[in-house]
């Protein structure tokens, strides 16, 4: 039987967003999000959890260097100080925390695998995060 493990690797951007729907008035956004549509930022953190067997030989799932390479060049480097209402994966969607943490998974899926990839967790503050395993 071979050991199965997770590991969690934490990575931190600052992105700017505001809550709006595009087809709806200046009035139904305000009553829907209040000063959440004005433009404004955070200091993001996001844990992301891959899961495999354990390597009889390395003792280890994944070379987590690997993992910290792949998630740089793809989210951190793509969202860092950027305004995420302005990124093309965000065309039609609020960037909420939610929806923040469905595009990472989109974008890391395809490098790490479904297989591997277990759980992206998005902090917007220490009060605030969002989990997400897969549709």
């Amino acid at each position: 039987m071979t050991d199965v493990a997770s590991s969690t690797r934490r990575f931190t951007f600052s992105a700017g967003h505001r809550y709006q729907v595009d087809a709806w008035s200046a009035t139904e956004n305000e009553r829907a999000f209040g000063r959440l549509t004005i433009p404004h930022g955070h200091n993001y953190t996001v844990d992301v959890t891959v899961r495999g067997p354990i390597d009889a030989t390395t003792g280890m799932m994944m070379d987590l260097a690997e993992l910290k390479r792949v998630v740089a060049e793809t989210v951190v480097e793509r969202f860092d100080h950027a305004d995420l209402n302005a990124d093309p994966l965000f065309r039609g969607k609020v960037p909420t925390t939610e929806n923040i943490a469905i595009v990472i998974w989109d974008l890391l899926a395809p490098k790490l695998g479904l297989e591997r990839l277990a759980r992206i967790r998005v902090f917007e503050d220490p009060t605030l995060w969002v989990d997400y395993e897969g549709a």
